[in-house]
């Protein structure tokens, strides 16, 4: 089954300027969500947005979301009847009409500019042990590590030339249009994720990630095809602590400081006929691993320094 991913809405300037025949969008869902009683975690986790996004949304300075999270977001509120509609047309109204008007205005732009290359690379992360750290913790605990993950996922990866645009409960799906930038950011993430495990034990944040690359095709709202499929496999195969790639992102990123890719033999994956070659993108300890042991017909070696500098 594919994975659909869907690109972050605008997030544009002299929302509330414009006249509109409903109430904001943002404006009912923060007061329906005050009324149930729901924190701005607890709604971005059920419906998979970052708490960012959803604060955005309330303040006015985010347009409304696609009209299936927004439908989502009127069931977890539970709206019914006139309620329901209104909701339902200022979101259909806000990301209709007002981004059409907005992206026609001088200085609006989207926050972020869209990936308009046909050949990109694909990142998905998610925590391990996430179902059994639910199970243990209860849901609250469970919804508190998520949101750290998402938020720690928004920042590394938006340093790293990327972007976020979809999160899944413990998952987070990324799209970058360079794979050195995409394996530098998921070396980073690892780093990230211990430093904070290692800080804060209530926060077992353990990931494992998978990167692939190829084409995928345009649709509205996201992207299709088979090189997120691989990606998401790579990413269940990935131990915690471990970035899997592709041999097409190896070859993309032969040279990077500080990380070497180190051949883990073949898979079948799932939903592939063939077998796919695994790498394994490893971070180069130059203090413990001497020139020799770096060095081997099964490694595509770099030059050492930090993977935590985007300028490197």
């Amino acid at each position: 089954m594919q994975r659909r991913l869907c690109m972050p809405w605008p997030k544009l300037p002299g929302l509330a300027d414009i006249p509109r025949p409903f109430p904001p969008f943002g404006e009912q869902l923060r007061d329906h969500r005050t009324l149930v009683g729901l924190s701005i975690e607890e709604v971005s986790q059920s419906v998979g947005i970052t708490p960012t996004a959803l604060r955005e949304i309330e303040g006015g300075t985010r347009i409304a979301p696609s009209e299936k999270i927004a439908k989502e977001l009127a069931v977890l509120l539970k709206l019914t009847g006139d309620q329901w509609e209104m909701f339902i047309d200022a979101a259909e109204w806000e990301s209709g009409v007002v981004g059409r008007f907005l992206g026609k205005r001088s200085g609006a732009k989207p926050s972020r500019p869209p990936l308009l290359a046909a050949i990109l690379v694909f990142m998905i992360a998610d925590i391990r042990g996430y179902s059994r750290f639910t199970e243990e913790n209860g849901d609250k605990a469970a919804a508190h590590l998520t949101t750290r993950f998402a938020e720690i996922s928004q920042s590394l990866i938006e340093q790293w030339g990327g972007q976020l645009v979809e999160v899944r409960g413990d998952e987070v799906l990324c799209v970058f249009a360079s794979a050195q930038q995409a394996v530098k950011a998921a070396s980073a993430l690892q780093q990230r994720c211990a430093v904070e495990s290692m800080a804060n034990s209530d926060l077992p944040l353990a990931i494992g990630v998978g990167l692939d690359v190829g084409e995928a095709v345009e649709v509205e709202g996201g992207y299709r095809g088979a090189v997120i499929n691989r990606a998401a496999r790579l990413c269940s195969l990935a131990g915690a602590g471990e970035v899997l790639v592709s041999t097409g992102v190896a070859y993309l990123a032969p040279q990077l400081d500080g990380i070497s890719f180190v051949a883990r033999g073949q898979e079948q994956l799932k939903g592939f006929s063939a077998p796919t070659p695994i790498l394994l993108a490893a971070l180069v300890e130059t203090s413990l691993v001497s020139d020799s042991e770096a060095v081997d017909s099964e490694a595509v070696d770099t030059e050492a320094v930090d993977p935590g500098d985007p300028d490197a």
